[in-house]
């Protein structure tokens, strides 16, 4: 009895908001002339009534194929659209409401009136949509109707949580382009949102920021950075383009920082599979569904993870996964595909850094690496790079959420003026890492001798190089055709007759010639 008469009074106020919007006898607010002709078109009638009485609290979405209803700042999925079947109630109130008119204008005229019968009858068909409309049937053909006509009150699916610059949180939404809280607003049709309060921009967070100077050592421009990333993270668009990798041996703080960041981000975190990065990660046929994809929409953050040692990752995947074309998918449940541009930031947590091709330009222009080489433990440090570890540190953290809320949207400002203007230690971090994954470097500097006077056939460095590779790499050795063109990046090559490069030459020819000499 108690939700009815809550439906009721929700019912009433909001009558009042839509006459005070339209003018109760203007003949587009819910008035009795509208009300009446609502009766007299059926089950048709009673969709338009819905429509004018919820739009903007409920809306159906085609490709979810169920309802959503507005929280306040943002809307939600109504599971087995059970609370928009009981909103329907509100169109049999107002019916009803109709009907005590009639009741009423009976009592007036009196018995034996000339209007009586016609009011009767009125009044009678009136009490007899409001009890059609507390059976499901007419429930359901009631939504049916106001989302399918004219008008509907529905929408495709593709316009959820696609304003970028808008952050819901918990006590609205965040204008990210001037860190301001607006209340949020139908038409935007945000979903995802961050569990924590705004407290304002100048809200601070002490124990997280030095948390963060002790994890990398007090390097203030790194923490700036970290700063700046987790804030441009926030925007949903790819502006940048990068995938953050953070790696280093365990118990470094890495899955500290992401697990803050995933509790403040609530929906709009969350992790995906770390074998989408790598090279055997095959990609559904576009008849099936693709959850991998799906999970994406809509997202600001996407953390994998631990990926095993020795793994190879996939550049093309990395530059899917992390450029601004349309992603299309399909969810395990849902009837159509859905195309979104991506709105995420990729991380990769690690303590192994996964394989990569050093030839491969543009993955290395998306790295962003940070290092983290401070150990935290459970025992009085012994080593330098040793600290000891808070086990109420995660705790303590969650107290400061607001406010690390607001070191983020200070640091996505910041972004905004200044970019993401990676620091030394980060450039030379991807640096080092391109050199460690440059197996044709390793080559070079074992096999080769570089200098103006040397030269050597194509011939002759891909045999050495092969016997190298089977050595030091694999048996799997690449291509000739492939090779040169790593090789012809770095030397000159040149056609007389044969192929030749030049600039460089065999240690093991040059060591023939100087023993020949001798001799």
């Amino acid at each position: 009895m108690g939700e009815v008469v809550s439906i009721k009074e929700k019912v009433e106020a909001r009558v009042k908001e839509v006459e005070d919007k339209t003018g109760s006898g203007s003949g587009d607010g819910i008035d009795t002339d509208f009300v009446l002709r609502c009766l007299g078109r059926n089950e048709l009638g009673d969709g338009e009534l819905f429509k004018k009485l919820y739009r903007d609290r409920y809306v159906f979405n085609k490709s979810m194929d169920g309802w959503m209803e507005w929280l306040g700042h943002i809307w939600a999925v109504d599971k087995k659209n059970a609370r928009t079947l009981a909103a329907v109630e509100g169109v049999a109130e107002i019916y009803g409401s109709e009907a005590s008119k009639l009741t009423e204008k009976l009592r007036e005229v009196g018995a034996g009136s000339p209007e009586e019968a016609y009011l009767k009858a009125r009044r009678d068909a009136l009490l007899k949509r409001v009890s059609a409309l507390r059976a499901r049937r007419r429930r359901k053909n009631c939504l049916h109707f106001a989302s399918s006509t004219h008008n509907a009150i529905a929408i495709d699916g593709k316009e959820i949580d696609q304003k970028a610059w808008l952050f819901p949180c918990l006590n609205g939404v965040i204008n990210l382009k001037t860190g301001e809280l607006e209340p949020g607003r139908p038409g935007d049709y945000l979903m995802k949102t961050s569990p924590v309060e705004w407290l304002g921009i100048d809200k601070e967070c002490e124990i997280w920021e030095k948390s963060l100077l002790e994890i990398f050592s007090d390097n203030y421009k790194l923490v700036a950075f970290l700063q700046r990333v987790c804030g441009a993270a926030l925007v949903g668009e790819v502006l940048n383009s990068i995938m953050v990798v953070m790696t280093g041996r365990g118990r470094n703080g890495k899955s500290l920082i992401v697990d803050v960041m995933s509790d403040i981000m609530g929906d709009l975190a969350q992790p995906i599979r770390s074998e989408m990065l790598l090279d055997q990660y095959r990609i559904p046929s576009a008849s099936s569904p693709t959850p991998d994809i799906m999970k994406l929409r809509g997202l600001r953050m996407a953390f994998a993870s631990e990926t095993d040692d020795g793994c190879k990752i996939s550049p093309s995947k990395v530059k899917w996964l992390t450029g601004k074309d349309k992603l299309t998918g399909r969810g395990a449940h849902e009837t159509y595909e859905v195309t979104f541009r991506p709105s995420h930031t990729l991380f990769l947590l690690t303590n192994h850094k996964p394989h990569a091709p050093a030839e491969d330009f543009a993955f290395w222009e998306r790295m962003v690496l940070f290092p983290f080489e401070i150990s935290f433990v459970d025992r009085d440090p012994d080593q330098p790079h040793e600290r000891r570890a808070d086990v109420h540190l995660g705790q303590k953290l969650e107290k400061e959420y607001s406010g690390i809320l607001a070191w983020m949207v200070r640091g996505c400002l910041d972004w905004q003026k200044e970019g993401l203007a990676p620091p030394t230690a980060v450039k030379e971090a991807v640096k080092e890492y391109r050199r460690d994954e440059d197996s044709v470097a390793d080559f070079i500097d074992e096999r080769c001798v570089v200098g103006l006077s040397y030269k050597v056939t194509a011939a002759a460095v891909y045999a050495d190089f092969e016997e190298w590779w089977k050595v030091n790499v694999s048996n799997r050795v690449p291509k000739k055709k492939r090779f040169g063109t790593w090789f012809g990046k770095r030397f000159e090559r040149v056609k007389r007759g044969t192929i030749w490069y030049e600039g460089v030459g065999l240690l093991a020819e040059q060591e023939q010639i100087r023993d020949m000499v001798k001799d």
